[in-house]
């Protein structure tokens, strides 16, 4: 991993539904900090499972009814447009 993907986003699903949304904080060379809204998580390299994705590639892909209402609160937080 390497800074490229420092300010990307990672997705949680359950089914069909966006559950967590978190933003990369930091990039070191063993781990991955990733900010959760409720609190930072930092991950081994080795453990991180998530796809880093920019906010215009979410706004794209997953419209407002695929948000849980929790969710849909943290996206608007983030500056996301959600339709």
């Amino acid at each position: 991993m390497n800074q490229q993907i420092l300010d990307k986003y990672c997705v949680e699903t359950i089914g069909y539904a966006v559950s967590k949304i978190g933003k990369i904080k930091k990039v070191t060379d063993r781990t991955i900090h990733v900010d959760w809204g409720t609190k930072v998580m930092i991950y081994l390299n080795k453990d991180f499972k998530w796809i880093p994705v920019t906010k215009e590639e979410i706004e794209k892909k997953y419209k407002k009814n695929k948000f849980t209402d929790a969710m849909l609160k943290r996206a608007l937080e983030l500056g996301f447009t959600i339709q």
